[in-house]
């Protein structure tokens, strides 16, 4: 675990599985800021244009977020390219942020927290479902 950017990868993975999710790999990083989400909405958008798709957030060492992430989150272009967001990870801390994120900033589209990655993929195939994504 990192402490507000020491040690931090240089940069988070984005990439789009064949399930049509687009995976964003935030593990290393504990600290969340407006430049870094900023960064991943741009990989996003690269790969996916401004087509709503569901979104998998690993992010097991996040410890902390500005609060221009949470606003940034409703933004328009956010708001038309995410369907459903699903954040993996079960720190007391991360599960407090995701508590606080969907209490005070419902973003619009559905936002929930897993332990592992196949829970998240498991609900994100089921939300796809009901908007009847498919890929």
């Amino acid at each position: 675990m990192t402490i507000r950017g020491v040690e931090t990868p240089d940069k988070p993975l984005t990439w789009r599985g064949d399930n049509g999710i687009v995976y964003h790999d935030m593990r290393g990083f504990s600290h969340l800021t407006l430049d870094l989400v900023q960064f991943i909405h741009r990989a996003h958008i690269r790969l996916t244009g401004h087509t709503a798709v569901p979104v998998l957030l690993l992010a097991d060492d996040l410890l902390t977020l500005d609060f221009e992430v949470q606003v940034f989150a409703s933004h328009p272009d956010v708001l038309d390219s995410i369907s459903a967001l699903a954040i993996v990870g079960n720190s007391f801390m991360l599960r407090h942020l995701v508590s606080m994120f969907i209490s005070y900033h419902q973003p619009g589209y559905p936002v929930q927290r897993f332990d592992s990655r196949g829970e998240a993929e498991a609900w994100l195939a089921d939300e796809q479902k009901k908007t009847g994504e498919h890929h």
